[in-house]
């Protein structure tokens, strides 16, 4: 789920991973024609807009960061918990699909090396496992490699980079807020745009007043059935990646694209059995 789903950017990951690695939208209508701004919402938008683009760069130039979220809507729910570095990264997965109770841990090394860990639900899902082998890769250290088939999947959302590439907020305005403990942030609120996985809704991003780098991050769907929530730390601190010491290669499975899509979270609508000529129905 800055995501499976999601992430997805320091401020819009989690919207593209959590939304990516889960299901689609319900049907929506077409928007509202929305009002022509006065000139001092047009400002309150430019300044907000500006710090906006402050928070991205300062989160952008930093070493790494760890991060926290949940996404819920349609029944279910997917929490990511995270440490994003400059080109590596980790990443820990529970969701339910219709595969079931997905759980798996993500592994980004330094030489982009993707390594993938989890139950028999996310080997299914994530990797392509057919049901009656999923059990066996359960709990595996699997490496998938650029070119594998699921790599795009796994690999969206964990590097800082990969996270700010996605960040989708239109920041309309700003207000000042009391964090926990009485610390003061600045609010940025705006709307997020509709995609081809995720409603569109409205969002703010909590950010520190003197480093600009994010706190917190809130959205809610345009339908208020879907929420989700993060929140950023340790910020300026490099994960420290350890990669397995035995992992099987993906290439060496035995797997086939599901039906949705790698990390979709869909299993295939079984097809209507045949009725035969002349039968009543």
């Amino acid at each position: 789920m800055l995501g499976a789903i999601l992430i997805a950017a320091v401020v819009a990951v989690p919207v593209a991973i959590l939304v990516s690695r889960g299901g689609t939208p319900s049907t929506v209508a077409p928007p509202a024609a929305s009002p022509t701004p006065n000139p001092s919402q047009r400002a309150a938008a430019a300044q907000a807009s500006a710090l906006y683009a402050q928070a991205l760069t300062a989160a952008e130039q930093s070493a790494g960061f760890s991060y926290s979220a949940t996404s819920s809507g349609g029944g279910g729910k997917l929490t990511v918990t995270g440490v994003s570095g400059q080109d590596d990264g980790t990443q820990v997965f529970t969701e339910t699909t219709a595969y079931g109770d997905e759980q798996f841990s993500l592994r980004l090394a330094p030489d982009q090396t993707v390594y993938f860990q989890g139950n028999a639900p996310a080997a299914e899902d994530q990797m392509g496992v057919s049901a009656s082998a999923a059990s066996g890769v359960a709990g595996q250290w699997v490496s998938v490699q650029i070119g594998d088939g699921p790599y795009k999947n796994l690999e969206v959302g964990i590097t800082v980079g990969s996270q700010l590439s996605e960040a989708t907020l239109e920041a309309t305005s700003t207000e000042s807020v009391t964090g926990s403990g009485g610390t003061q942030l600045t609010r940025i609120l705006g709307t997020v745009p509709e995609t081809s996985t995720a409603l569109a809704g409205t969002a703010h991003l909590d950010i520190s007043p003197t480093t600009h780098l994010p706190v917190s991050y809130v959205v809610s769907s345009s339908d208020g059935a879907g929420t989700q929530t993060e929140t950023f730390t340790a910020w300026g601190t490099a994960p420290s990646v350890t990669v397995p010491s035995a992992a099987v290669a993906w290439s060496t499975l035995t797997t086939s694209e599901p039906a949705g899509g790698y990390g979709t979270g869909q299993t295939p609508t079984p097809a209507p059995t045949p009725t035969p000529a002349g039968a009543s129905t």
